[in-house]
């Protein structure tokens, strides 16, 4: 039988929205295979899933420490992998630094964990 991946899982960083002031912060792993250019119908979806995890977080319905999955038909199948064969997973999709500002002014700021990404900084 064949296991069932998440279209998207995506790990809220609690830590980085007190550290910054976010609204919400997290790591977004999509169904697209690591170096490869989404496609416009890939960035819609990422865009779509941003609005519904930007929802959940104004709405208080995601918790501190929240690991969300999507799924395709919206619900965990019977033949999903577990949780240690998502994680090998994760390791070969796109991951997307998820940083939602409430001010929303154009401007990036940087935190901890971006700057460690952008090699500006080494973690201790």
């Amino acid at each position: 039988m064949k296991l069932e991946f998440p279209v998207f899982a995506f790990a809220r960083r609690r830590d980085i929205e007190i550290e910054t002031g976010m609204l919400l912060a997290g790591n977004l792993v999509v169904d697209i295979p690591k170096g490869t250019k989404p496609k416009r119908k890939q960035q819609r979806m990422i865009a779509e899933i941003m609005q519904r995890l930007t929802a959940e977080i104004r709405a208080g319905q995601m918790p501190d420490d929240a690991l969300v999955y999507g799924w395709h038909g919206e619900r965990r199948p019977d033949n999903a992998a577990d949780d240690a064969a998502i994680n090998r997973w994760a390791e070969t999709q796109t991951i997307v630094a998820v940083r939602v500002d409430p001010r929303n002014r154009g401007q990036m700021r940087i935190d901890s964990d971006m700057a460690f990404k952008l090699g500006l900084v080494k973690k201790q």
